[in-house]
């Protein structure tokens, strides 16, 4: 009895669950992010027992039911609902975000080079082929571990190489990995400040990258004021770190940000590059996301 009341009770969480992603994914296209991982995690599991299978068709019931009454309202006007969550129709990419196809369009003009029709499957063949790898790896060993390695790696994979990214969009995968790091017996003790620093590194670039669209929204002042006590305390809490590898190259990298910001101060962009700082923003930060990513996927296969 008490056994079949469990299995009740998880049933009935993995359908609210489930149900509240699709209600997730209606509200905020970009939760499709992450929308992989989960389907990996709950597939895993449950795809070689019978018992199993009837959990699949229960949760694949609930998604249907659930986009159902989502869509129904909007049968009319579905195309018109779909222009808006897929906006293929502006372009490639908008502002300088720091991506693969804003840093690949600094050397080759893509957008000049090939229609959007062509640009639309290349960006979704590569966003599959650098996801992929490390869903898999989640429909091998489902764990809590290797859902949120998932998640991130899904959501870094998308912010990289998907059409038309927000340079906001960069906290998605942020969040998944500040839960992966906020493992307190994982990650405890004084070595267990300098083991989560890949998560205060990725909070650092992932402000910094969002700095043209702070500046254009007019939010300079919290921006300096929020990263100055951010980097403050980071000061406080590895000040004692100082000779580890992995610290010093996180300075460095901060370092690098604030050479920037201050050579956007005080040089003028020349005339024939009046984006430069918006760009070498893009270039610094993708730069980072890409390491940042390989690092990810690395944690997957070997943790």
């Amino acid at each position: 009895k008490q056994w079949y009341q469990r299995t009740v009770r998880e049933q009935s969480h993995l359908c609210l669950g489930s149900s509240l992603f699709c209600l997730a994914i209606n509200y905020k296209q970009m939760s499709l992010y992450h929308a992989l991982p989960f389907f990996f995690f709950i597939l895993g599991p449950r795809y070689n027992s019978l018992s199993g299978i009837r959990e699949l068709i229960k949760v694949g019931v609930t998604v249907i039911v659930t986009f159902g009454l989502c869509w129904f309202p909007f049968v009319p006007t579905g195309q018109e609902v779909l222009t808006r969550m897929f906006p293929f129709n502006r372009g490639l990419f908008e502002d300088k975000v720091a991506n693969l196809w804003c840093t690949v369009s600094v050397l080759v003009k893509v957008r000049d080079l090939f229609s959007r029709a062509v640009l639309v499957k290349c960006a979704l063949f590569l966003t599959l082929v650098s996801v992929l790898p490390s869903q898999l790896l989640l429909f091998r060993e489902s764990s809590h571990y290797k859902f949120l390695l998932a998640l991130t790696n899904s959501a870094l994979g998308f912010f990289l190489c998907s059409f038309h990214v927000h340079e906001k969009t960069i906290l998605i995968p942020l969040t998944t990995i500040v839960l992966f790091y906020s493992d307190k017996e994982r990650h405890a003790g004084k070595e267990g400040v300098v083991a989560a620093l890949p998560a205060v590194w990725f909070t650092t670039i992932a402000t910094f990258s969002m700095w043209p669209l702070l500046l254009k929204d007019g939010l300079c002042v919290p921006y300096l004021a929020g990263m100055g006590l951010y980097l403050t305390i980071c000061y406080i809490l590895l000040k004692d770190q100082l000779r580890n590898k992995l610290v010093l190259l996180f300075v460095f990298s901060v370092i690098g940000c604030v050479v920037l910001h201050v050579l956007e101060v005080l040089v003028s962009p020349p005339v024939r590059y009046p984006h430069i700082y918006p760009t070498l923003n893009a270039l610094y930060s993708a730069g980072h996301f890409s390491l940042f990513f390989c690092y990810f996927n690395y944690r997957q296969i070997v943790d």
